[in-house]
């Protein structure tokens, strides 16, 4: 049987693990979290080959979380 990978699912969550260690009022783009994600042990590189970006999968995750103030477009700060 073939494992299913959800991009959604990963980067929401890695976010939640991840901001864990982040400090309330720290700044990240979403490309700086993208690049993170892909480091992480969450990222499977079978999303390569996805239609959706993990950038489109990360404002996802940080909207889902709650725990992430928009800045401005592309740009989120801890809460």
């Amino acid at each position: 049987m073939q494992e299913k990978y959800s991009l959604n699912e990963q980067t929401l969550r890695f976010i939640i693990e991840f901001e864990k260690k982040v400090e309330p009022g720290k700044i990240y783009t979403i490309q700086e979290l993208v690049d993170l994600f892909k480091v992480s042990p969450y990222y499977n590189e079978k999303f390569n080959f996805y239609k959706k970006t993990p950038n489109n999968s990360m404002w996802y995750a940080v909207a889902r979380s709650g725990n992430w103030l928009r800045v401005k477009n592309g740009i989120y700060k801890k809460k």
